[in-house]
């Protein structure tokens, strides 16, 4: 196959090393090889056109430690994964019965072994190619701990109530797959007995599993053999051929060449709970074995669950992680590593009533007034009980943080956000102020960004105009929405004072998909108890009436005068275009190294940019806001357009941790067609994690 592999085996579990030479970015694994999936059970119906499947990653799932690429191939040839750029050969060739339908036979699995903290963190592009030709890809994000192989870490965690209510379950870091494993209930320290050791002498090794280990959910069972025919690996009565002769470079010092490596894919559910012995064959020969512990949940493949969850202290005191849950590996990974929300000191928060809250408590005699103790960025309720929520129970962001700290944070209050505030002619005005505040505040120091929202709402009723307020920066076509163009002149504006601030973590937020208030039109208000309007009846009201209240504009009157098919495809179509700029622009202040300067631009009419970044700057993006499908209750009755007191907790929780797209916590799943995209008619459920701020 003539790749060439400098690599350490210990980086598979191997124990001793082959090779002392250091890895390199350039010297990636060119990768042991999976082959048969055993997973006849997998939901996955392939449909008649199809002539092969990238299955593993998944698009915009999250990868961390040490993975598989796999998926079939109809026809028979060379297998390439490309991970931007750099080229890996994959093993080709393995049984899949399941591809028998399709392809007329069952040779047609593909796989590759893959480290992902070889990455950096991140999004990258998976492609499978076939003969050098693309026939699938899948977009990933990748997370790790800043070290390729990270050692000496230890660490047990109980999950209670997963997969279902009642059930625990116990995560164990386990140091040869770089991840958690599943560990059941009354289990011990893992298989007692077994080695890796062989009758092939040092010829042959089997890497993974490793003797007195755990396994779960799919993973691979791999090595190297110097000589054979067949590698056939053995657990019980099943007997399965393994993929052989994939590129090992490390090995061509004992075997005088370097296509040795084996590997298959495998779900361990299918195996009962408890213990088993794994067994390598060359040519009928058993060279080496392993007994390990089996968990599973007592199927095959397990759907229709999703959870994520904060890990405290791992891999070391006050460093903490967050793991999802992945149906297509059926197996949880690290989604997030957050070193530094368990130290944050300060605190303040950028943005418009949203984060003021106003009328989130929608009871009968509205306030209609902000209610910031109700927000869920700042809002401080829970007193000495640090990890309570409060007497509101929104349990916000700060108050979230100050019992992960144990300790009380400095609060911007009130916070810097302002009700009414626009990108356009505010972001600036409250970013001097959040630094001129947080600047005098102990470090680290925390502020959230979530703007953009009257951007889009504060839009005239008519879409097109004579002439706008601010000229040229609306856009008289759209309703006198700001411009995309001065939307994120004003960002950069705005970032670009933030910057200057040293040791801070800027959290910025995607908008609320607006147009899903559409959704919510027979949702009754409580402005007069039960005689009070439905929202369509209110937002019709308060369209024709509201200049003779001073809501000359409605409430998102330029959506919900009628919420016709032409009033949510211009408010979806503004709304994506605001939050594409706040994820690009995000990304790439993130990316400017400490005193190095934001790059200079000239957009909107103006020349903006050249800020210095101060030191210990870190700026995450949350697309939370945007994926979530909000539901009625987290609507405020007050005014229809509000979140909620329910929706200022649901709030804080996503834009903290992040969530799992569930039939808990429903994410719309786009489908290109604006119209129904602005309304979620498209739905996503299966468990793909968007991360929050942390």
């Amino acid at each position: 196959m003539g790749r060439r592999m400098d690599h350490r085996t210990r980086l598979w579990g191997g124990g001793e090393q082959l090779s002392s030479s250091p890895w390199s970015r350039v010297s990636m694994v060119r990768a042991l090889v999976c082959g048969v999936v055993v997973m006849v059970t997998a939901p996955r119906l392939q449909p008649a056109w199809a002539q092969g499947m990238l299955e593993n990653p998944q698009p915009g799932s999250v990868q961390s430690g040490i993975g598989v690429i796999s998926g079939w191939r109809c026809q028979p040839g060379r297998i390439d994964i490309d991970i931007d750029g750099l080229v890996l050969q994959a093993a080709y060739g393995t049984s899949r019965e399941d591809t028998r339908r399709v392809c007329g036979d069952v040779e047609n699995g593909f796989g590759l072994l893959f480290n992902w903290n070889l990455l950096s963190p991140g999004s990258h592009t998976v492609r499978a190619l076939a003969e050098g030709v693309e026939f699938a890809r899948a977009v990933v994000t990748v997370t790790d701990f800043g070290t390729e192989f990270l050692s000496g870490a230890s660490g047990e965690f109980v999950l209670r109530d997963f997969p279902r209510q009642g059930n625990h379950i116990t995560l164990l870091w386990q140091e040869s797959q770089q991840n958690f494993v599943i560990k059941g209930p009354g289990q011990g320290g893992g298989g007692s007995g077994g080695s890796s050791g062989s009758s092939g002498g040092e010829r042959r090794r089997l890497e993974n599993p490793q003797p007195g280990s755990f396994q779960s959910g799919i993973g691979v069972i791999s090595g190297w053999a110097c000589e054979a025919r067949h590698v056939t690996i053995e657990i019980g009565d099943l007997a399965l051929q393994a993929g052989y002769g994939t590129s090992r470079e490390d090995t061509r010092r004992v075997c005088g060449d370097a296509e040795n490596g084996f590997g298959l894919l495998f779900n361990w559910n299918l195996l009962g709970d408890g213990v088993h012995t794994v067994r390598a064959l060359v040519d009928g020969q058993e060279f080496a074995r392993a007994t390990i512990t089996v968990t599973t949940f007592g199927e095959e493949f397990l759907t229709g669950v999703a959870r994520s969850e904060r890990l405290r202290n791992f891999p070391a005191e006050g460093t903490d992680v967050i793991v999802a849950w992945q149906q297509s590996l059926q197996n949880f990974v690290i989604a997030r590593v957050d070193p530094i929300g368990p130290h944050l000191s300060s605190m303040d928060a950028a943005g418009d009533s949203i984060t003021k809250a106003f009328n989130a408590q929608s009871v009968p005699f509205c306030p209609h007034a902000d209610q910031e103790f109700l927000n869920w960025a700042t809002s401080d309720t829970h007193g000495a009980d640090l990890c309570g929520a409060g007497s509101d129970g929104v349990f916000s962001q700060a108050e979230r943080l100050e019992c992960r700290k144990g300790a009380d944070l400095v609060i911007g209050t009130p916070n810097s956000a302002v009700s009414g505030a626009r990108m356009l002619d505010d972001f600036v005005r409250q970013a001097s102020r959040i630094a001129t505040f947080l600047r005098a505040q102990p470090s680290p120091r925390y502020v959230t960004v979530w703007l953009g929202h009257n951007d889009v709402c504060a839009g005239t009723i008519h879409k097109v105009n004579a002439s706008c307020p601010r000229g040229s920066d609306q856009d008289r076509h759209n309703h006198c929405r700001t411009t995309p163009a001065a939307f994120e002149r004003e960002f950069r504006k705005g970032l670009d004072l933030l910057i200057s601030v040293a040791d801070l973590k800027i959290g910025v937020a995607s908008l609320v998909r607006v147009s899903q208030l559409c959704n919510h039109a027979q949702k009754r208000s409580c402005l007069f108890g039960s005689a009070s309007p439905f929202c369509d009846e209110l937002w019709q009201t308060a369209a024709i009436g509201g200049p003779l209240f001073g809501l000359e504009r409605g409430i998102c009157g330029s959506l919900t005068t009628d919420c016709s098919h032409q009033r949510i495809v211009d408010t979806y179509m503004t709304a994506k275009a605001y939050r594409d700029i706040l994820a690009r622009v995000t990304a790439e202040y993130a990316q400017i190294p400490a005193g190095a300067r934001s790059r200079v631009v000239t957009i909107g009419g103006q020349t903006v940019g050249g800020a210095t970044k101060a030191r210990g700057v870190l700026l995450d993006f949350s697309d939370a806001p945007w994926v979530y499908k909000f539901r009625g209750e987290e609507l405020s009755c007050c005014d229809c357009f509000h979140p909620s007191t329910a929706g200022q907790r649901t709030a804080a929780r996503l834009l903290f941790d992040g969530f799992t797209c569930s039939a808990a916590d429903v994410c719309c799943a786009d489908t290109g067609d604006a119209r129904a995209d602005g309304v979620c008619a498209a739905t996503d459920t299966s468990g793909r994690f968007i991360p929050g701020l942390f």
